[in-house]
């Protein structure tokens, strides 16, 4: 049997409307009565009331045809009451809303309110359903004023029906008014859960005050209040040393607070109601409300969507310790799954200066075949975080897996970098090599400058002048570009350029002072470096060959030695 169940689509969440419609059971009707007080109703016969079972059952059963012959038989009946005509039309109403007749549906609900000798809880019933039906026919204006006439009329309103008002002028995008009517809704329902909470908010104002976090006392918002003072106690927790007693007093505080917030959550409001709060306060661009209410929502419906949301706020209003809490709390919760969400957990450690935890968190989850292997991001991310937390080894493997997977040679001039600091020279001038081969270099002088001391560090000396001569060959040309365009800076021919750094050069050198504006260009350090690498190459060279001679005019003497020794 279909039940009336109304959705809206909030900006980024689905919410579900309260329930109302169902068919008066005979307990219900008995109920009623008894509420009844300054009406006078009339009882329902034991043949209606057999007929309407019987109609009942049948619509149950969906022989929907049979039950509306069965209602027709009971208004066919000469000597019905007020009562018993209205307990038939929410029948009716029942039959066209199950049928999708909800216009239908409304002209029958609307038919019950006609007496006034009919009981104020069916009465009430057959209003709050037809508010309903208004909101499923999206006529919300009409929804707005059914859902008014109800509450003006009720001593003790039910805070779900302001929760219908609200979604109709979410609807019609009246925002304000919905926060105004979502928020009655949960003063309502809190305020008849009073006496549980008032100790629970006493112990969250006297540890305001204690750690003096101002507030306004007119307007409290106790959840709210008590992370503010968590905030404030974990700034006093780092800066007390472990182990005194102060520090383990906080920590108690802490541990105090957040058992207050959960046992205040836990009320009598449902995630739905906050969900539509938080979408009106997304439409009004107020993001202060909606991280306090996401600050809620994690408390009671602990769920990943509102973690990971919580974090990005946190993270727009530059809060990077709460933003790694959140996060945090995410991937101990186990709500973290993708391979995104565990690279972004490791590069939130990396921003705390917790190389080895974003490392060892992003490592795992690499073995465990969650990161996405086949992206290079994910690799230099790894491979970064193991050379900060001193783990060389392991970052070279890391940056390695990245450099196949890229088709130019930058990250295998890295990785070539890499493998020099740790002294695998061979290592070195193999990965260099295939980065040059690739290309889409974006410093070819600097990778021939690292091919080239890898090689001299192997004692490769002739492939070391090489590497270096082609380094000085896109040096040089670095080097005339920066002078180009430093002349042009300078409004100067190139030749003028020249002249006047070679002459402030030699000012400089004499100590002379320099009357007009001194010419300082942003030149390539690869020229400086290629010259200086390669005078020092040749004179290791020459060294070298020197010893190298040395020893083979020893071992050619001494085998002459040898030979005469033997002779005589």
């Amino acid at each position: 049997m279909k039940k009336l169940s109304l959705f809206f689509i909030l900006s980024f969440s689905l919410a579900i409307l309260p329930t109302f419609l169902s068919i008066p059971s005979g307990e219900l009707v008995a109920q009623e009565e008894e509420k009844r007080k300054t009406k006078k109703v009339g009882a329902m016969t034991e043949k209606v009331a057999k007929k309407l079972s019987a109609a009942q059952e049948l619509i149950e059963d969906e022989k929907i045809a049979e039950g509306i012959q069965e209602l027709n038989a009971i208004m066919a009946f000469k000597k019905l009451t007020d009562y018993e005509r209205a307990q038939v039309n929410y029948f009716f109403g029942y039959v066209e809303y199950i049928k999708e007749n909800y216009e239908g549906a409304i002209s029958f609900y609307r038919k019950v309110l006609e007496d006034d000798r009919v009981p104020e809880g069916l009465i009430s019933s057959a209003r709050t359903t037809i508010a309903q039906l208004y909101f499923q026919l999206e006529d919300y204006p009409k929804t707005i004023s059914s859902v008014d006439e109800i509450l003006k009329n009720q001593t003790t309103p039910r805070p779900d029906l302001y929760i219908l008002k609200g979604t109709a002028q979410y609807q019609m995008k009246q925002f304000n008014k919905t926060i105004e009517s979502v928020s009655e809704a949960i003063t309502l329902a809190e305020s008849r859960n009073a006496d549980r909470v008032t100790q629970l908010q006493k112990n969250v104002t006297s540890a305001a005050g204690k750690y003096r976090v101002k507030y306004d006392r007119n307007n409290i918002d106790y959840i709210f209040l008590a992370n503010e003072v968590k905030k404030v106690l974990k700034l006093q927790l780092e800066d007390t040393r472990k182990g005194n007693d102060k520090y383990v007093q906080l920590e108690e505080e802490i541990k105090g607070l957040q058992a207050d917030v959960k046992n205040l959550a836990i009320g009598p409001t449902k995630e739905q109601w906050w969900l539509l709060l938080r979408a009106s306060y997304y439409e009004l661009e107020q993001m202060d409300q909606v991280k306090r209410i996401l600050e809620r929502l994690v408390v009671e419906w602990s769920k990943k969507e509102y973690w990971v949301q919580l974090s990005a706020m946190y993270s727009q209003d530059r809060q990077e310790s709460e933003q790694i809490a959140a996060y945090q709390t995410a991937y101990q919760e186990g709500y973290l799954e993708k391979s995104s969400e565990f690279v972004m957990m490791a590069q939130l450690y990396l921003t705390q200066e917790a190389p080895y935890e974003a490392a060892k968190l992003l490592q795992k989850a690499v073995d465990d075949g969650i990161v996405d292997t086949d992206d290079e991001k994910n690799w230099i991310v790894l491979a970064q975080a193991w050379f900060l937390a001193k783990y060389d080894e392991k970052a070279i493997i890391a940056l390695r897996e990245a450099a196949k997977l890229t088709d130019d040679g930058e990250l295998d001039m890295r990785l070539a970098r890499s493998l020099s600091n740790v002294g695998d020279y061979s290592g070195c001038i193999e990965s260099a090599n295939t980065g040059i081969s690739k290309g889409s270099l974006k410093r070819l002088d600097e990778s021939y400058i690292t091919k080239g001391m890898c090689e001299f560090e192997a004692a490769k000396y002739e492939d070391s002048k090489n590497s270096f001569a082609n380094a000085k060959i896109d040096a040089d040309i670095r080097n005339d570009i920066a002078l180009q365009q430093c002349a042009e800076s300078e409004n100067l021919t190139l030749d003028a350029l020249l002249v006047k750094m070679e002459t402030q050069k030699a000012f400089l050198e004499m100590g002379k002072e320099i009357e007009e504006k001194v010419i300082r260009c942003q030149l390539p350090s690869s020229v400086k470096t290629v010259e200086n690498w390669s005078k020092f190459l040749e004179k290791e060279v020459e060294r070298v060959t020197l010893l190298q001679n040395q020893i083979a005019a020893i071992e050619a003497r001494l085998a002459s030695d040898e030979s005469q020794a033997l002779t005589f």
